[in-house]
């Protein structure tokens, strides 16, 4: 509704006052909203800067926790390598020292039991998967790659099966029996056989001629076995 005094003035004046005032409101909505165009740019480029540097502090760490994992790497794989060498220097060592191995027999057998032949043979075992590329002579090690193992295999250390063949005599069977049960019991003594128990004349004496036939497996170790006083069962002393 126009005002009493608009019809005194003349219409261009009203025209272009009305032009002035929506030229103003327009401008004015224009600078507010390029205000917040503004405030918005500086808060958004201030988020990116924050995330920025978290990105950075999260590659920093990244590349911290690749050298640590390379160090660990590195170490490991150089445990393995002495693991290695330390089996291989190992299996150097006699692991079935003749004397104890000889009285871990004499400690079991029955009294009036005896042995005539004493016979250790040891057969070498072949090596684990030779051929194979997947074998454990060709398995990486921690931080090498698969052709770095191929040109670099694992040393295998010799593997032995050692087979103890035993003759003896004896007054009885029962006595035998005693003996094949003692050995049997042996944590280390794999595969107790007895091979023929028969009755022959032996100084005028007739007594049983035994063979017993043990296996040694390739782990079995004598060497941290402490020679025990005899535990020959007595109730066949006569």
């Amino acid at each position: 509704m126009k005002r009493p005094t608009d019809d005194f003035l003349p219409r261009e004046y009203i025209e272009h006052k009305q032009d002035r005032r929506m030229h103003f409101a327009a401008i004015s909505l224009f600078a507010v909203v390029l205000t917040g165009v503004v405030i918005a740019f500086f808060i958004t480029r201030s988020d990116w800067h924050r995330v920025k540097e978290i990105r950075d502090q999260v590659s920093i760490r990244f590349e911290e926790a690749a050298d640590q994992v390379r160090i660990m790497s590195e170490l490991e794989s150089r445990q393995e390598r002495i693991s290695e060498r330390a089996e291989l220097a190992a299996a150097l060592i006699d692991r079935l020292p003749r004397s104890v191995l000889l009285s871990e027999f004499i400690n079991r057998m029955p009294e009036d039991l005896g042995l005539l032949e004493f016979e250790l043979t040891s057969h070498l075992l072949p090596p684990t998967e030779v051929d194979s590329n997947d074998g454990p002579r060709n398995k990486p090690r921690r931080g090498q790659t698969s052709s770095e193992a191929k040109a670099d295999p694992r040393i295998e250390p010799p593997r032995w099966r050692t087979e103890i063949s035993l003759l003896g005599f004896a007054p009885t069977d029962v006595h035998v029996s005693a003996f094949l049960s003692a050995l049997n019991e042996h944590p280390l003594l794999k595969n107790v056989s007895l091979h023929f128990s028969e009755e022959i004349d032996l100084n005028e004496l007739s007594v049983r001629q035994f063979r017993i036939k043990v296996e040694l497996g390739p782990d079995a170790n004598f060497q941290t076995v402490t020679p025990m006083l005899s535990q020959a069962p007595q109730e066949f002393s006569q």
